[in-house]
């Protein structure tokens, strides 16, 4: 214990019990708490000032807190939810209050979404979002980046490169590379489109399918990779993932239905359990030909991920493919067929394949600690049956299932073209807004996950190094037993 705990003990045995303010709960005033950063904490602070602190962004509310008398570091959530009083609240000023009426009035949106995230979220039985905003997550995307910064995200992976769990901050990421990834896809495919459309040049064609077809499931790929903030798969096994899993799932698509009977090949609608079933498969073989052991969710969100990016990129290749020689080159339907397969992308078989995957990695782990298992005792089978995963799974299947099966429900209802093609829009977008309200919900496991790993690490430690002193220091108790 260093001197500034000293010194907080000092200041509470000092501080009187009853002064001018009797009512007055006078520990809040003392500075007690510490927050962890990095390696080491700071601090005390008192109750008020970490309110200060969560207002202005300095922490989260998943900043890991301690004060003397508590049995660890806990994140500052829990600490005051379970707390007989809550934080104190910040006075009431007329600019807050003109700020809350704006906000009221502006957050329609942003409040239904809340409450379809409340629904589908207790509904799938995972944990609420904590630290996390939008802004926050895209909050280095404008920001200057060097060139040794990029280096060192895609740094990692290796026994040599993949940092200590002591190193991780248990943190929501701010990636921003894939941003650029998506800048350039775009960039090329403007370039392309404009050698084949206005030069007329047949070859490239080609080129405009490829970068069309990579340019937005590369781009989430990214996306999940910069989350990952474990940091210990390298992007060779991602690409491999990407590459490999995409094919290996899209081969068990078409041998998959010679299994399956005949009401189950009748309708686009049911490619949904197959595909979903065919690119969980595929992440399974990823699994064993990278000889990797479960460790963490966000592991299973980003290989995931990354064969759902490798399956719609094939398939919007396809579609792309098919549609040029259908149309006898026509402009329209190309760039149709292309801007929709690109805008939809990141809410279908990317994230889709994401969450099959990182549910299946919280199971076995869940699994793992209650019968008190290793990691290295073997892939756990049963995981595939547990009512935990096949609760989880079903999202993307249903999903899936209601994505292909939209079309033909708005055909029976006899809708104009314009009609149809918006509330088909509008509930694309919404069965998109499910999709990453259970993929940001995973993440948000993921994360606590690190977390717990940090504090047992930490508690590990600093067990180690009392057992050191105690051995080294002839007066100790344990010295002498």
């Amino acid at each position: 214990m260093n001197e500034s705990i000293v010194d907080a003990k000092t200041a509470q045995n000092e501080q009187p019990q009853n002064n001018e303010i009797g009512m007055k709960d006078v520990t809040q005033d003392l500075p007690a708490y510490y927050v962890q950063r990095g390696d080491g904490y700071d601090g005390p602070y008192t109750v008020e000032a970490l309110g200060q602190m969560l207002a202005a962004g300095r922490i989260q509310e998943n900043s890991l807190i301690w004060k003397e008398g508590m049995p660890g570091w806990e994140p500052y959530a829990q600490v005051f939810r379970a707390a007989s009083t809550p934080p104190p609240l910040q006075p009431p000023t007329r600019e807050n209050d003109k700020d809350k009426e704006t906000g009221a009035k502006s957050n329609l949106l942003f409040d239904t979404v809340s409450k379809i995230d409340s629904f589908v979220g207790g509904a799938a039985g995972l944990e609420e979002l904590r630290g996390f905003s939008w802004k926050k997550l895209f909050s280095a995307v404008l920001r200057h980046h060097e060139d040794e910064e990029l280096y060192d995200v895609f740094h990692c992976g290796s026994s040599h490169t993949t940092p200590k769990i002591s190193d991780v901050t248990a943190d929501w990421p701010t990636p921003w590379i894939f941003t650029r990834v998506l800048l350039y896809g775009i960039i090329l495919s403007l370039l392309f489109g404009w050698c084949a459309i206005s030069k007329e040049n047949i070859h490239s064609y080609p080129a405009l399918i490829m970068t069309v077809s990579l340019t937005v499931p590369f781009t989430v790929l990214i996306l999940f990779f910069e989350i990952n903030i474990r940091r210990d798969i390298s992007m060779y096994n991602v690409i491999r993932a990407f590459v490999g899993g995409g094919a290996v799932s899209l081969v068990i698509t078409l041998l998959l239905p010679i299994f399956l009977p005949d009401f189950m090949n009748s309708g686009a609608c049911w490619a949904g359990p197959v595909e979903e079933t065919s690119k969980l498969m595929a992440v399974l073989v990823v699994f064993v030909l990278a000889r990797m052991r479960v460790n963490h969710i966000l592991q299973g969100i980003l290989l995931g991920g990354a064969v759902g990016a490798g399956f719609a990129a094939f398939e919007t290749a396809g579609y792309v493919f098919r549609v040029f020689l259908a149309s006898r080159l026509s402009d329209d339907a190309l760039i149709s067929i292309a801007l929709l397969r690109g805008v939809f992308a990141p809410f279908c078989h990317v994230v889709w394949t994401a969450i099959s995957a990182g549910a299946l990695c919280r199971v076995i782990l869940i699994r793992r600690s209650e019968h008190k298992q290793d990691a290295h005792e073997g892939c756990d089978v049963g995981a595939l049956f547990d009512k935990r995963f096949l609760r989880l799974f079903l999202i993307p299947v249903i999903l899936h299932f209601s994505w292909n099966g939209l079309g033909m429900l708005l055909g029976t209802m006899n809708l104009s073209n314009e009609v149809s093609e918006i509330v088909s829009y509008v509930m694309f977008a919404l069965l998109g807004v499910i999709a990453w309200i259970v993929a940001l919900r995973l993440i948000q496991e993921g994360i606590s996950d690190v977390q717990r790993a940090k504090l047992l690490d930490q508690e590990a430690s600093q067990f180690a190094s009392s057992d050191c002193v105690s051995r080294t220091n002839p007066l100790s108790p344990a010295a002498r037993i």
